[in-house]
């Protein structure tokens, strides 16, 4: 892990003279009012001066971090981050800290998603008085992207009472500034605010320098400087050397710049020739420690100079601990003291300081400073850079420090940077992480031709790996297996067995991606043979299980390793085989769409903060299939939209293999709302890259969705084509649930054809695939691979058990639908919304009112339900629909409605057999019971029923169930049929059950103290009684409750009025107490 330095995370010392701005404090101390703040000015205007000396006046909690050009890191940052809140909150828990542990032990970087997340939540849990964050020269994250996502991140979700501020030289880019500008959460603090005042000019002199001013010194020096900070200490120096406050200020003529740069440079002047020399000299180092000067100068009095610089204040900054700074503008200064040939003499020097303390990047960073200071010759510092870079860059790949990375290889020479192969293997590493995959490519064709031309063995197994890593990525399994058979070759005879196991795991991925199966179970074994087990097994274990129908077995690896990586999280890229896309894809396999919605959304944000377009291609499409599972216009174009993502960014990463996924779903989502045109399109596009690219499994998907689209179009012989080619590659590939999704289709074209000999040849295979592989779910759920109703696969369970075909599991699968003593069935389920506005469903298609064609029709079926556990005789029936009419025309009405009814709820019936839905016994009609329907007056009822049962128990239990029943209840029943007499019954007694249901409600939610939400259901039972007296008294609590007196006054006024209005009474003695207790 990267080295914690913890004077980063110290505020500077304030100098002896240093000035209480109170002005200024009180400015800064604005921040409590707001998420963020930004400090912004240029150099010597006393930034971090000023925060240092707010961190000591104030009574706060104050955590300090001071940045620099290397925090551009993402762990280096993430490290000095945790660290600085867990110095001054010894209270927080080691968990974030221990993901980024895991990055080095590991070799697997944590996702900086899930160490932001874990440090938030310790700051949620922690106290809530207010605290600081101060990031001091936040400036040197400007170019660092990643870095200012994590921060962007962390400000975005920092808990209310954490509030950040951010000095900085220059603007700064965060990706939400301008959204939380707008909302006020952001306050922004100029550089002409930390300018110094006349007064305060004055006081600075008279207080901290002892040399007093009069008003019109104060005015013309404040005048002149500008108000900038760093000159005013300049001047104080020039008149401790003796100069007048006159003489001071005639050489104050030019800009402050120059100003600025003069009075440094008469500063240096003034001082002995020892302590000159020893600035010049040391001005190469980032921070200063004694040691590290002693060995530069050969000398053993460094930390008797640091003393005397920081006792005079000659532009240092200590940053305790023995470490110690230059002023930014100082250290230029005299680093122009020297000549080049003496600079780079002293970097080198600085260099083997620091080999030989092993600090290896410091050493990188003087190696490389002192080969750019050469003008011929610099080739050695160079190399012996790149030989070190060499060792350290595997580790920092890993690490996913890799824009340091690319920095240091970009300062090297070409010349240099080509006899050092690994360097060119790490740049292929740097471009294929972000998913510039013909960059990478030709970095490592370049490596692979120096490592030949150098006779580097490993190099050159490096470089194929690295190739062959690129058309893993992009699932290109041709190409991958001619390069990965060359590094396999390459390695034989070398010592690094772990190279050589890995090269196997490649190669068993490999065929995987070919679909075959049985060669990546063998080189699998072969690299068992080699070592145990690592962590990328598991990826490539759960890919073959997925590709074999074993999904239950797949699931639960990947719900593991995902709970593994919510500890110890993941920041390499993964490209198509990230653990939360393969569980999005396994999960809308089996059907449950939130879960897989959920890990496909995280799985793409995560390759967002990736940056890796590759995965966040992919996580679009696994997005766009769970958008599939909706099975309706809505979701097809949402997952046409998410389709169209991953398409583009295919383009722009030039990955055509992508396209095959995003055609397969595309397929679906316009084949499914019957553009068959469209979809063929996509199936063949998908199909001809498949065939390409040499994945079989994926062909075969292709070939089954087409064959969907064809029996949903009643184009069975086209589908048995495209169903049949699917069948016979998924029994290539040995993927059980593949076989299953094409018999479950191949059954549905034999029964809508009526062909039972096949029928029943086929149910037999779907139904012992299902039941020895535990897919039942194809049968109650949306499924990705299933039909957009899986109710249309309830006609098939009946006709294998009458059948007699594995009549045990088929009766086990009817009854988990409630469908267990159903004898007829249309495909679908019946769905009837009686409370409120009259809406029913033939599966997901709404019943319009002009379907009926016959009012009487539509009421004969309402009546039906009204009075659904009754047979009624056809003449009852007749006085209750047609009281005016004669019974021989009532009964002839009657017949003609009846037969309508039939046709509405069952268009596709044959004429002659009986109805799913309604029961016919001689002449009594009745609705049947054992129908598959669902009706908003049952689920109501329920709901209020199980409330009922908790409401002594479990308050919470009955709120929950009271909750359903509010939402399901949205009006009065039947009321576009207020007057007729068979319905009003019923409607009268839903109307009590309601209300009462939800006075109960209410009266625990006041117990509850939930007033606003008790004041809320009340104000619901009033919509539909406002002669209800106990919601104006719940009512009237609620809002007093809540300090609303003159509220609950006026809600006493209002039930006095509807009370004597409409029911000519006054409010109860209970109502009319509880007003004087409020008055």
């Amino acid at each position: 892990m990267s080295s914690l330095i913890r004077t980063k995370l110290t505020p500077p010392r304030p100098h002896q003279h240093t000035l209480h701005r109170p002005r200024l404090t009180q400015r800064l101390l604005d921040a409590q009012n707001y998420r963020l703040t930004i400090l912004q000015a240029g150099t010597g205007y006393g930034k971090s001066t000023a925060l240092a000396d707010l961190t000591t006046t104030s009574p706060y909690t104050w955590i300090w971090y001071h940045l620099d050009a290397e925090d551009i890191d993402p762990l280096r940052f993430l490290l000095h981050l945790i660290s600085g809140f867990k110095n001054r909150l010894s209270y927080l828990s080691e968990t974030p800290i221990a993901l980024l542990e895991e990055w080095e032990r590991n070799r697997n970087n944590p996702t900086w998603t899930a160490v932001i997340d874990s440090l938030v939540n310790e700051l949620a849990a922690a106290e809530n008085d207010p605290m600081f964050l101060i990031l001091d020269d936040t400036h040197h994250l400007q170019e660092a992207g990643q870095v200012l996502l994590i921060l962007n991140r962390f400000i975005g979700r920092a808990p209310a009472n954490l509030h950040l501020i951010l000095s900085s030289r220059y603007p700064l880019q965060l990706p939400n500034l301008v959204t939380w500008r707008i909302k006020g959460e952001l306050l922004e603090i100029r550089q002409h605010e930390l300018t110094f005042t006349t007064a305060e000019v004055e006081t600075l002199f008279r207080e901290q320098y002892g040399f007093p001013l009069t008003s019109e010194q104060a005015l013309t020096l404040t005048e002149k400087v500008e108000g900038w900070p760093i000159t005013l200490h300049l001047v104080w120096q020039r008149l401790q050397s003796g100069s007048t406050l006159t003489q001071a200020l005639g050489r104050l003529s030019r800009s402050a710049g120059d100003l600025l740069i003069y009075l440094a440079q008469e500063t240096l002047a003034q001082q002995q020739a020892d302590v000159q020399e020893f600035l010049r000299l040391t001005a190469v180092l980032r921070q200063m420690t004694a040691p590290a000067c002693d060995y530069l100068r050969q000398a053993r009095n460094s930390s008797q100079m640091l003393r005397y610089l920081l006792e005079n204040g000659l532009f240092v900054v200590d940053l305790g601990e023995g470490y110690v700074r230059y002023h930014h503008l100082f250290r230029d200064l005299l680093l122009g003291q020297l000549t080049p040939a003496e600079a780079r003499s002293v970097h080198q020097k600085a260099a083997a300081y620091y080999q030989e303390q092993d600090e290896g990047e410091e050493a990188i960073y003087h190696l490389l400073a002192a080969g750019a200071l050469a003008e011929a010759g610099g080739a050695s510092d160079f190399a012996e850079a790149a030989t070190l870079l060499s060792q350290l860059g595997r580790k920092m790949v890993r690490l996913g420090r890799l824009d340091t990375l690319l920095a240091w290889i970009g300062s090297l020479p070409p010349e240099v940077l080509e006899n050092h192969p690994p360097l060119l293997v790490y740049l292929g590493d740097i471009a294929r992480l972000h998913s510039r995959f013909d960059e990478a490519l030709g970095w490592y064709q370049q490596a692979e031709q120096r490592g030949r031309a150098l006779g580097d063995t490993p190099g050159i197994g490096q470089a194929l790996r690295g190739q062959a890593r690129v058309y893993l990525d992009t699932v290109n399994p041709i190409q991958a297996e001619t390069l990965l058979q060359e590094a396999l070759r390459v390695s034989e005879g070398l010592e690094d067995r772990e190279s050589r196991a890995r090269l196997l795991e490649l190669l068993a991925e490999n065929m995987l991606n070919q679909g075959r199966m049985e060669q990546a179970r063998q080189y699998q074994e072969q690299a068992h043979m080699l070592r145990q087990a690592v962590s990328d097994e598991s990826e490539l274990s759960v890919r073959l299980l997925l590709r074999t129908g074993r999904l239950d077995e797949a699931r639960r690896l990947l719900e593991e390793q995902i709970r593994i990586e919510q500890e110890n999280p993941v920041l390499r890229p993964r490209g198509h085989r990230e653990t939360l896309l393969l569980l999005a894809l396994v999960l809308t396999f089996q059907g449950e769409g939130e879960a897989a919605s959920l890990y496909a959304i995280q799985g793409t944000e995560r390759g967002q903060a990736l940056q890796s377009q590759f995965i966040t291609a992919v996580g679009y499409m696994r997005q766009g299939h769970t958008w599939l599972l909706q099975k309706d216009a809505q979701g097809c174009e949402e997952a046409r939209r998410c389709f169209q993502q991953a398409l583009d960014l295919s383009d722009t990463l030039a990955v055509p293999r992508l396209k095959i996924e995003a055609n397969w779903g595309l397929c679906q989502a316009h084949g499914f709302k019957g553009d068959l045109e469209t979809a063929l399109a996509a199936a063949r596009q998908g199909i001809h890259l498949a065939r390409a690219y040499g994945d079989e499994w994926v062909e075969a998907c292709l070939h089954l969705t087409m064959g969907a689209t064809y029996v949903l179009a009643g184009r069975y012989t086209e589908a048995t084509q495209w169903l049949e080619q699917a069948g016979n590659a998924f029994r290539e590939c040995g993927d059980t649930f593949g076989q299953a999704n094409g018999s479950l289709w191949q059954c549905l074209v034999w029964y809508h054809s009526h062909d039972t000999a096949r029928l029943e040849r086929d149910v037999a295979g779907l139904l012992h695939l299902a039941q020895k592989h535990g897919y039942d779910y194809l049968f109650r759920q949306h499924t990705l691979l299933g039909p957009p109703d899986p109710r249309a696969l309830v006609p098939i369970l009946l006709f294998a058990r009458q059948a007699e075909i594995h009549p045990v599991y088929v009766r086990q699968l009817l009854a988990q639908m409630g469908l267990e003593r159903t004898q007829s069935h249309p495909g679908y389920q019946l769905r009837v919304q009686l409370l409120g506005a009259l809406h029913v469903w033939r599966g997901k298609v709404e019943i319009e009112a002009g379907d009926w064609r016959r009012l009487k029709a539509q009421q004969l079926f309402l009546f039906l339900l009204t009075h659904r556990h009754i047979l009624w005789e056809r003449e009852q029936i007749c006085d209750a629909l047609w009281p005016e009419l004669s019974p021989e025309q009532a009964q002839r009405d009657f017949k003609i409605a009846y037969s309508t009814l039939l046709n509405v709820l069952e268009p596709q019936r044959n004429r002659n057999a009986p109805s799913a839905y309604v029961i016919r016994d001689g002449s009594r009609y009745g609705w049947c019971a054992t129908a598959d329907f669902w009706l908003d007056v049952a689920a109501f009822e329920d709901s209020v029923c199980r409330g009922d049962e908790a409401f002594h128990q479990s308050a919470s239990e009955a709120i929950f169930f009271y909750h359903q029943a509010m939402q399901v209840y949205r009006g009065e029943y039947l009321q576009e049929f207020p007057f007729e007499e068979w319905c009003t019954e019923e409607r009268e007694r839903m109307s009590a059950l309601f209300l009462q249901m939800a006075e109960r409600l209410a009266t625990i939610l006041l117990q509850q103290q939930a007033w606003k939400e008790a004041a809320r259901v009340a104000q619901v039972i009033l919509t539909y009684d406002d002669c209800w007296e106990n919601a104006y008294r719940i009512l009237m609590r609620a809002y007093a409750e809540q300090g609303q007196h003159g509220q609950a006054v006026r809600t006493y006024w209002r039930c006095v009025e509807r009370l004597s209005t409409v029911l000519g009474v006054v409010p109860s003695p209970m109502t009319r107490q509880l007003f004087e207790a409020l008055s």
